[in-house]
């Protein structure tokens, strides 16, 4: 006869309601419903997943900065100057200005042209070629004021009549500079001379494709060294500069009596243009040979 002890009988039991409750709970659990916060982790590779193609895979890039410089010559000067006035009244300032800038202006008409003559002999002196002639930059009219033992004081007004004249060559810029001094006199105060050249943006073109060459090169020489070869180019980006001013020369104090007065010494030379460029280049490991 077999005979179960009542204790055992109850241990039996409550190990199988407790298997029965952990598989309940396994079935609602939130890992096994899916839950967005599981997290699984595999081990090891599954023969049946397929392996990544190279089109999946990053790209290797190289990004170059090329850049080039070209020398071009000056053909061109600009020269500029402001009319400046101080009178008790503003009639008085302006109408002293307007007689200046006149003066100025007829000079410039009678010793300038507008164009170079066929006949031009350039074995002389050069002559002043402006095709545009003498322009008005701006004017202003003002209040001057001073601080004395009384308070602030009025000076009067002043007037500035500022101009500029551009001229062909650069062989007439001093000439340029003592012409004007001489018509305006006193009044007149030179602010700057510039030159400038009708090639600029060829210049910069060529020095364009001089960068491309550079960046292509150095691109070339890194991806031999590194056992890699060039697929393609990604991106090509010019990198824009700020365009320099022409270099201009200080004014000098020049003294308008004929008695003293020196011609101003004025040497046109070249400017440097440099390009640059910027190149993204995708690489790709070289085949073995």
């Amino acid at each position: 006869m077999l005979r179960i002890h009542p204790f055992r009988f109850v241990g039996l039991a409550l190990i199988a309601a407790a298997v029965s409750l952990l598989a309940v709970l396994a079935l609602h659990s939130p890992a096994a419903a899916g839950s967005p916060n599981l997290v699984e982790i595999s081990v090891g590779v599954n023969p049946s997943d397929p392996e990544p193609s190279p089109s999946d895979l990053e790209p290797t890039t190289l990004t170059i900065e090329g850049a080039a410089s070209r020398s071009v010559s000056y053909d061109g000067t600009i020269a500029r100057f402001t009319i400046s006035v101080l009178r008790p009244t503003v009639l008085e300032a302006v109408s002293a200005g307007n007689r200046a800038a006149t003066a100025i202006a007829d000079s410039v008409v009678e010793h300038c042209t507008t164009d170079e003559p066929e006949d031009a002999d350039h074995t002389t002196a050069p002559t002043c070629i402006s095709p545009n002639g003498l322009q008005t930059t701006g004017i202003s009219i003002r209040e001057e004021f001073d601080w004395t033992e009384q308070g602030r004081v009025s000076q009067g007004f002043r007037y500035e009549n500022g101009l500029s004249i551009a001229i062909r060559g650069t062989g007439f810029a001093g000439g340029l500079v003592d012409l004007v001094i001489t018509a305006g006199g006193d009044l007149v105060r030179f602010d700057g001379l510039g030159f400038t050249t009708s090639r600029r943006a060829e210049i910069e073109r060529l020095a364009l494709l001089d960068a491309i060459d550079d960046a292509q090169a150095t691109a070339d020489s890194i991806a031999d060294h590194m056992g890699y070869e060039i697929v393609r180019i990604v991106e090509l980006t010019p990198i824009s500069a700020p365009t320099p001013y022409p270099a201009a020369e200080e004014a000098r104090a020049l003294a308008a009596d004929d008695a003293g007065f020196a011609p101003t010494p004025v040497f046109g030379g070249s400017e440097s243009i440099t390009s640059r460029v910027r190149m993204v280049f995708e690489l790709r490991p070289a085949p073995a040979d």
